[in-house]
């Protein structure tokens, strides 16, 4: 019964990281390619060092400049409550923000 509570657990959490991917796919959608790829660069660079408060405020510095965006407020309050975070989740939130940063261009 505890294992599968655990599993349920973690397939609610990838539930969550997948959506989180998907909405900051939609935010960046029609940025440049440039603008995504120095974000990205940065981000990286925050992941590398462990820096969750560098990355948590890049990212919601980012998501404040796409404030035309319907649902961005309500993204940021999701991201921005879930700091601080043990290193492991760190690490999978961090990559599904970037991935879904990476993958919004569709050129």
């Amino acid at each position: 019964m505890l294992e599968k509570n655990r599993k349920n657990e973690a397939d609610e959490i990838k539930r969550k990281y997948w959506q989180i991917m998907k909405e900051i796919q939609d935010v960046f959608r029609d940025t440049s390619n440039n603008y995504r790829q120095k974000l990205v660069y940065n981000l990286l660079n925050a992941v590398k060092g462990n820096n969750q408060k560098e990355f948590f405020w890049t990212v919601l510095r980012a998501l404040n400049a796409r404030s035309d965006k319907s649902d961005v407020t309500k993204l940021s309050k999701e991201i921005g409550g879930m700091y601080p975070l043990s290193s492991s989740e760190f690490e999978k939130l961090a990559y599904s923000i970037i991935l879904g940063i990476m993958s919004a261009g569709g050129e």
